[in-house]
């Protein structure tokens, strides 16, 4: 990467994929605890972008709204997988892997690219991200503990 608008561009594109992917997957859930939890989280990538683009827009840079085209594969994906009845495992089991995929691939590219103030800007980011992790795995766990 050349510079670190396009790290916090990638990263960005990272939160405009997970909006893509909890709104799907919200939308296919009835209204209830999980519908609710998912969406706290879906408004946490809303945020997580917004602060990503306003400091690329204010530090001169272009921000890249969009989850791009692998974002769109992984949307028809997303689509795909929920044909027919939605599951709420099979879902916070596909959110689990999003998330930490998606986060060890910002944090390794943060540490490799970007400057201390820019990793600075991502560090209560990354620890929302960190929280959400947790959060799957407390309702992961809940659900087989029901099951």
């Amino acid at each position: 990467m050349n510079n670190s608008f396009e790290v916090l561009n990638k990263i960005l594109q990272g939160e405009h994929m997970a909006i893509k992917q909890y709104q799907a997957y919200i939308g296919e859930l009835t209204d209830g605890p999980l519908r609710n939890h998912l969406t706290a989280i879906l408004t946490d990538h809303k945020e997580h972008a917004t602060r990503i683009s306003y400091y690329i827009q204010t530090n001169g840079g272009q921000a890249e709204e969009g989850a791009g085209f692998i974002g769109i594969m992984a949307d028809w994906k997303t689509h795909l997988a929920n044909l027919g009845e939605a599951e709420p495992m099979k879902i916070l089991e596909r959110l689990y892997d999003g998330e930490d995929k998606s986060l060890a691939r910002a944090v390794k590219y943060s540490e490799q690219y970007l400057s201390s103030a820019e990793k600075e800007v991502l560090e209560p980011i990354f620890s929302d991200e960190h929280d959400h992790l947790k959060q799957l795995q407390s309702l992961r766990s809940g659900l087989y503990s029901n099951m």
